[in-house]
């Protein structure tokens, strides 16, 4: 069990259980999108992240954001199955992660990277003056935000770095469980090496009875 424990727990159980928050995260972001492109009108008419974008552009946009949060969840709910189907069943996930911790990354440098269902730093400063009731922040205010934003970004991006280093210790614990037990089953085998012609010639003298031998002289 050595280099297998994590968070006082199995590594698998570790990786089970983020999944599971994961899903649910994935669940609540995918019915966010679906209701604000079916219920809200202006979904197309107000810029998601350019105003200059077309109306096509925008669909192209939300549809990769659907089929990005599809393909997050089912790969968290293969991690559901891992135990007993195998650590094929994670990787799945670990590639995942690796793709949301490179848009995260990106985003740094261009906002359109940003991560499906995941408020950038305009959509949190448009809830910030909203609960403020303000249309614009002053310089110390909006000093403050902008750091506040940052440190927890940089949380966030150190939180996906634990997860995608759990699910990779995952994935290997599990291969070494699955091989050791592949030994296991095989390690009932017996191997019997056969003696060479001269061996055998030596074994056939040593065996013989002295009587026999005298006889034979």
């Amino acid at each position: 069990m050595s280099g297998t424990r994590i968070l006082c727990c199995h590594v698998t159980t570790a990786t089970i259980s983020f999944a599971v928050l994961y899903l649910i995260a994935n669940v609540l972001k995918l019915v966010n999108i679906i209701l604000m492109v079916s219920l809200d009108k202006e979904a197309f008419s107000v810029p998601y992240h350019d105003s200059k974008i077309t109306r096509g552009q925008r669909v192209f946009d939300f549809s990769t954001n659907i089929l990005t949060l599809v393909l997050m969840s089912v790969s968290a709910v293969l991690v559901l199955f891992s135990k007993r189907k195998g650590p094929m069943f994670v990787l799945p996930f670990v590639l995942m992660m690796f793709v949301e911790l490179s848009l995260s990354f990106l985003y740094l440098f261009d906002g359109a990277w940003g991560l499906p269902g995941t408020p950038n730093y305009k959509d949190m400063l448009h809830v910030v003056k909203s609960l403020k009731r303000v249309d614009r922040l002053n310089e110390e205010e909006l000093g403050h935000f902008t750091m506040s934003y940052s440190v927890l970004y940089m949380l966030f991006i150190l939180l996906k770095v634990y997860v995608l280093h759990m699910s990779t210790r995952c994935f290997y614990a599990l291969k070494a469980e699955s091989m050791a037990a592949v030994s296991v089953d095989t390690g009932n085998t017996v191997t019997v090496k056969l003696p060479s012609y001269d061996e055998a010639l030596k074994m056939r003298t040593e065996d013989t009875p002295p009587f026999l031998s005298g006889g034979l002289n």
